[in-house]
């Protein structure tokens, strides 16, 4: 299955009265539907949706919702129900306006038996490549975040000593890659370092990483993330690209 982290207020980009981004159209689909597909295309039909703030308005898009990818939606009422594998399975639950992004998370582990599952924002595009991500998987059984290395938005000075500049380089490269929002992780490893105090993305991925349970899949594709309103106008300056994103995955 595959956990979609939607329960956040979402200010940044619209009002707490206002539909969610991951309801607004690119091309002829939204957000969430377009990263959707891209599971779905790799045999991924199962999708939990632990919801908070602003609810009724992704409860509504999926009950009008008929069908992805010429795919029937099966929204299941009973947690237990078998997964109809012709079908898209999605489970909506109410886990609470307040849960951190980690207790919706383990909150959602109680609906599935299976000992893995994906994690994702529902806010960043990627055409992750599952061959090369499920190799990692086989090789060593990991916990996994995924990592792209992206051009820094700001200009950056090279300073030497007593202020003298070195140089100056436009929207380098930079160095670290950054997290792109795409997580796998073992229940029962995820299950014992859970801890409601903490959060997902601060000392919860930490632990992970000083106990060396947790590897990197680094990504080379498209990777575009919507955060604010002003994200939609980039978007539209690299449509040619996003064009062929889409047309890959769909």
């Amino acid at each position: 299955p595959c956990i979609f982290l939607l329960g956040g207020k979402g200010t940044r980009y619209s009002k707490i009265n206002e539909p969610p981004k991951q309801l607004i159209k690119l091309s002829k689909k939204t957000l969430l539907e377009n990263i959707m597909i891209g599971f779905i295309k790799n045999k991924i039909n199962h999708f939990i949706f632990p919801l908070g703030n602003k609810k009724k308005y992704f409860e509504s898009f999926f009950l009008k919702k008929k069908k992805i990818l010429n795919k029937k939606i099966n929204i299941i009422k009973n947690p237990t129900e078998i997964i109809n594998n012709k079908k898209i399975n999605i489970f909506l639950f109410d886990a609470g306006k307040k849960s951190t992004k980690l207790t919706r998370i383990k909150k959602s582990l109680k609906y599935f038996k299976n000992a893995y599952f994906f994690t994702t924002y529902g806010d960043g595009l990627a055409n992750i490549d599952f061959k090369k991500y499920y190799k990692l998987i086989q090789k060593y059984k990991p916990n996994i975040i995924s990592s792209k290395k992206v051009k820094s938005q700001y200009g950056h000075l090279v300073i030497k000593k007593n202020n003298i500049i070195k140089s100056f380089l436009e929207k380098p490269i930079m160095e670290n890659p950054i997290n792109i929002g795409y997580y796998f992780f073992r229940k029962k490893d995820f299950s014992k370092y859970y801890n409601k105090k903490i959060e997902l993305e601060g000392k919860f991925l930490n632990i992970m990483i000083k106990k060396k349970l947790i590897k990197v899949y680094n990504h080379d594709g498209y990777f575009f993330n919507i955060d604010k309103k002003t994200d939609l106008q980039k978007i539209k300056s690299e449509k040619k690209k996003f064009l062929k994103y889409l047309w890959k995955q769909h």
